[in-house]
């Protein structure tokens, strides 16, 4: 029985009245799809509580076109229903474009169709319309007959309704679906299959439920997507690799300016399109505005329509509209190397994944959104960048955590010193949330104050717990404060409830720093927190981390993780300390599970006594949009290399050089350090900036092609040739990106 409905039951439990209904419609519609051959039929019927739209009371047809049929339509609108609906007469209207003026932008039939729609009216009974659509339509003769046999159709089921009195009960909540399955080989006259991709299209039915199947699954996958990345895996492998498509690159419009969200095969479209003015492409802009899509088989259509898209080397394309809420608004460029006819039914599939992927998108736009400003926000409390010294090599790295647990409290800090000596802070707030964020701040700048006085590691940390203990805040904080002495070849250690850092020794063994637990900070205000002093050599690479790096697990745990991450640099060089740190996350980032805690990384190679040596480093800053910033840093290379009797490497850290400092002063638009430091077998050279322009996100499926395109140029291949190794690191606000030269054999 349908739900809400108070009828009476036969003998064998059927309702007379719905039999005769579901009778009267699957007569109906068999005539319309069989002997008329219709690739839709749909009925549109009145309701007495709604005079200004038809609602769609049954859809017959194969899927995925039956799933294109709006539900309501405007009775004023365009559309041949609404028309045969207003007028009371039969309506031929055959559609070479997309209708608009209707409710929604997104005209989910996008092809050329024919519409034949005959008003259900008898007397003086208006029921609704009995529509049928062809597609591709039909010649003119055929278009007559078949008007004819839809008018008589539609008188005959107009009587029965008078007679039966059932319109009333047909009103449901939602269509009645009456599928029709039809052997596609048979009808490929109809619709060109260069290539039967989908089922087995001998069997009735198959190749429709096989595209159906896509859209379920990937619906499904969108649904568990906690990232663009991930919806964009989903698109490869439900969208892109079913329809046999070599390219695809998702846009949308932010503030005038094209956002490429994500791309695979070919980066060039990705890169001519990232960052450019939307007006920039007229085309483009007609489909953000208008919600359209465009379906071109061949190089000759894509050039019509689309030039860019020809120019690199797409031979069709299918290009969907991306319409979410609010302005939300972008586009999915589908490409293929080959000419391909995209037939009505993958068109009506891929419009209903463009809409899944839409809602996709902004949806994890939004989430990412929010965990941008609290990461932002994060970003603000930490050190803007780390210093250069002579005694040692300094890096970072903060990863986010992976789950919606919020915004967390974990820091890092270096401070200097009274007596040439440097603190390496780094620490955990309890919690995940904004009072962490805050309470995070204070103490950190407590520690910092603490520290510049001259205050021994103990001392500071029994301070800061004091303060923290002050503070109106339920919060307890976990700390490591390292006290570097390089002229005494001292680490002088002291925790507060944190994992204990770890030593690489230049012989590459793993050493763990015995320094007592201790409490947290906030725990107690009378606490005498105990430290250690351990002798350091210069090589060693010293290892502060906070416990994300076990996702939250006890103390024990964490240190067993940190020291599996470090072992698994134990290839790199610690000289090469980017290298190691990169190599660390990147292992800590596969791991499959959900973290709900972020990981801080804080790492230090021993360098040795600087004495001596105060000119072993040198850096100097250029000004943004500096037309003579390169000529200046290839003087200071030269100078530098000559004083420290280097002449053979002046020519390829030059050009070197100056690939990096023209990236960074063109691109991050922004004021660039440059550092170059001399090492026993090569010449490190650095440059940095505070750039915010995004970079083109990397393929989904990474390629050679990719690699070389996705963000740093042509230019910088020449360093890949020079360099004995080069890459870029997070530095701050910004990014480095840094060179190795090696020096020429004795």
């Amino acid at each position: 029985m349908r739900p809400n409905d108070d009828v009476h039951t036969s003998s064998d439990g059927s309702d007379p009245v719905f039999a005769e209904q579901d009778a009267l419609l699957s007569e109906a519609f068999r005539q319309i799809l069989s002997d008329c051959g219709a690739d839709v039929a749909v009925l549109y019927a009145g309701t007495q509580s709604n005079s200004t739209s038809l609602t769609a009371m049954a859809v017959g047809g194969a899927p995925p076109l039956i799933f294109s049929i709006p539900e309501k339509i405007s009775c004023a609108g365009p559309r041949a229903s609404a028309v045969a609906y207003r007028t009371g007469t039969t309506v031929v209207m055959d559609v070479a474009l997309p209708l608009q003026g209707e409710e929604h932008l997104l005209d989910f039939m996008p092809y050329p169709r024919l519409a034949i729609a005959v008003p259900l009216f008898f007397q003086n009974n208006k029921f609704g319309v009995l529509t049928g659509i062809w597609i591709p339509p039909n010649e003119p003769a055929e278009t007559d007959s078949v008007t004819q046999a839809m008018e008589v159709l539609g008188n005959n089921v107009a009587r029965r309704l008078a007679d039966s009195g059932i319109i009333s009960r047909m009103m449901a909540h939602a269509p009645v679906i009456l599928p029709s399955f039809v052997n596609r080989l048979e009808q490929s006259s109809l619709s060109p299959l260069p290539d039967p991709r989908w089922g087995a299209p001998s069997i009735p039915g198959s190749a429709a439920l096989s595209q159906m199947y896509q859209v379920h699954r990937f619906a499904a996958e969108l649904n568990r997507a906690p990232g663009v990345d991930d919806v964009m895996k989903a698109l490869r492998d439900r969208v892109m690799r079913p329809m046999g498509a070599e390219d695809c690159t998702a846009v949308v419009s932010l503030d005038g300016r094209l956002l490429v969200l994500g791309f695979n095969g070919s980066a060039e479209l990705a890169r001519m399109l990232h960052s450019a003015p939307v007006n920039n492409y007229p085309w483009l802009m007609d489909l953000l505005g208008t919600g359209r899509s465009a379906f071109l088989s061949d190089r000759e259509a894509t050039d019509a329509v689309f030039p860019v898209l020809g120019e690199v080397g797409l031979e069709a394309c299918a290009v969907l509209p991306l319409i979410g809420s609010g302005a939300f608004r972008g586009v999915l460029v589908l490409g293929f190397r080959q000419a391909r006819i995209i037939d009505s039914d993958e068109q009506a599939l891929l419009m209903m994944m463009a809409a899944h992927l839409a809602v996709a998108i902004e949806r994890c736009r939004l989430n990412e959104g929010e965990h941008a400003l609290a990461a932002a926000l994060q970003r603000k409390l930490l050190p803007p960048a780390l210093p250069d010294l002579p005694e040692a090599l300094l890096t970072a790295r903060y990863v986010s955590a992976t789950s919606p647990a919020g915004m967390g409290g974990d820091w890092y800090d270096i401070i200097p010193l009274p007596g040439n000596r440097t603190a390496l802070v780094i620490g955990d707030v309890q919690g995940h949330d904004i009072d962490s964020t805050v309470v995070m701040g204070q103490i950190r700048s407590g520690i910092r104050a603490y520290a510049t006085e001259g205050h021994a590691p103990t001392d500071v940390l029994g301070r800061s717990s004091a303060l923290l203990s002050e503070l109106d805040t339920d919060l307890y904080v976990t700390c490591c404060f390292a006290r570097l002495d390089p002229e005494g070849e001292l680490l002088d250690v002291a925790l507060a409830g944190h994992p204990v850092p770890l030593l690489r020794c230049p012989e590459g063994n793993i050493v763990e720093v015995d320094a007592p637990a201790n409490l947290p900070l906030g725990i107690s205000s009378e606490y005498a927190y105990r430290g250690i002093e351990v002798p350091i050599r210069p090589g060693s690479l010293i290892m502060l981390y906070t416990d994300g790096v076990a996702a939250g697990a006890s103390d024990a745990d964490a240190v067993s993780a940190a020291r599996d991450l470090l072992h698994s640099a134990r290839d790199i060089d610690s000289e090469s300390i980017h290298k190691v740190a990169n190599v660390m996350v990147a292992n800590f980032s596969q791991h499959p599970r959900l973290r709900a805690d972020d990981m801080a990384l804080l790492l230090a190679r021993y360098e040795g006594n600087p004495l001596g040596s105060a000119r072993r480093v040198d850096r100097m800053a250029l000004q943004s949009h500096d037309v003579q910033g390169v000529r200046t840093a290839r003087i200071f290379v030269r100078d530098y290399l000559i004083e420290r009797g280097l002449p053979d490497l002046v020519d390829n850290v030059e050009i070197m050089a100056s690939e990096i400092v023209t990236n960074a002063l063109i691109h991050a638009g922004t004021d660039v350090e440059i550092s170059i430091r001399d090492y026993q077998d090569r010449v490190h050279f650095e440059a940095r900036d505070t750039g915010v322009k995004p970079p083109i996100p990397m393929p989904i499926t990474t390629s050679d092609e990719a690699n070389a395109t996705a963000e740093h140029g042509r230019g910088l291949s020449i360093v890949d040739v020079l360099s004995s190794a080069w890459g870029t690191s997070p530095h701050g606000k910004g990014k480095a990106v840094w060179f190795d030269a090696p020096k020429p054999f004795e």
